[in-house]
């Protein structure tokens, strides 16, 4: 059964859209996905656990984390979809550590998605910011990637508030190398337009190359090399879609080894150049 999402990636680092769907079978991706219920109700199962979502309702689901969506009867449903890659937000280092832990690391085992219900987000105007969101997304004015950004963090830090998620208490025993292993991600994107060595990375957690390579895999689905690479891919696209800078600038700045590299490497994740890619983001 093929679970893997192949919208996967991103067309651009954000997508927000209304969805009347009633089913979306069973699946998984490496980005983050929020959904909020303007109308109606679903029914939503993430690994084997079944929740109603219904009007005013907002569900977050972690990355990697199998889900499916359902009818709950027949009458009509709208609900606001925000797809994100956390990864590649630019988080203030002061604050990095605990939205990893809200946003991309589970603390117990049936730690899955946070729902929060609409009466935890009645002090809250939630639909005034998931409205913005979308007429941000919409519009795409100069500002665009810029109010993206602000408009996720400003949803984010309401999800903080309102769930009940306990940081840093957990039903099995960490030390200091399972914490350091866990923020990993962390380090990854602050450097990942420098030069990384696997090995490197393992010493740092104080693990041998072939157990932090397992480990990885395990917990992230793909190794730490094609991680790495999809960051500086991701990082990349973002660069040619929203700003102007040159290609071989572009290259050296998210860490590939040369422009020849990078267009690759660009090449075999896109399907197209990145040339191309910016010819097409002006049609």
């Amino acid at each position: 059964m093929q679970l893997y999402e192949f919208s996967d990636v991103l067309n651009q680092p954000y997508e927000v859209y209304l969805s009347e769907e009633k089913s979306f079978p069973l699946h998984w991706h490496y980005y983050s996905e929020i959904l909020y219920i303007k109308k109606g109700s679903i029914r939503i199962t993430c690994n084997e656990q079944e929740y109603i979502l219904q009007e005013g309702d907002l569900c977050y689901f972690y990355p990697l984390q199998l889900h499916e969506i359902a009818a709950t009867d027949e009458l009509p449903v709208e609900y606001t979809v925000v797809k994100f890659d956390f990864h590649t937000l630019t988080l203030p280092p002061a604050h990095q550590a605990k939205l990893y832990d809200y946003f991309i690391h589970r603390t117990h085992s049936d730690d899955f998605c946070i729902l929060i219900r609409h009466e935890a987000l009645n002090t809250t105007p939630m639909h005034t910011y998931m409205d913005h969101i979308f007429f941000t997304y919409q519009t795409k004015d100069e500002f665009f990637s810029l109010q993206m950004q602000a408009d996720i963090y400003s949803i984010l830090i309401e999800i903080a508030k309102k769930s009940n998620k306990t940081i840093g208490t957990v039903n099995r025993r960490r030390n200091d190398t399972d914490f350091t292993f866990h923020h990993i991600l962390e380090y990854i994107d602050t450097h990942s337009g420098e030069s990384l060595e696997i090995q490197e990375l393992a010493e740092m957690c104080h693990m041998s190359y072939s157990h932090f390579a397992k480990l990885f895999r395990e917990n992230y689905g793909r190794s730490c090399k094609e991680y790495i690479t999809y960051i500086r891919l991701v990082k990349a696209q973002d660069y040619l879609l929203h700003t102007d800078y040159d290609i071989n600038y572009i290259a050296l700045e998210t860490g590939f080894f040369d422009c020849s590299h990078f267009i690759r490497t660009y090449k075999k994740w896109k399907g197209i150049t990145p040339k191309q890619e910016r010819m097409y983001k002006s049609i």
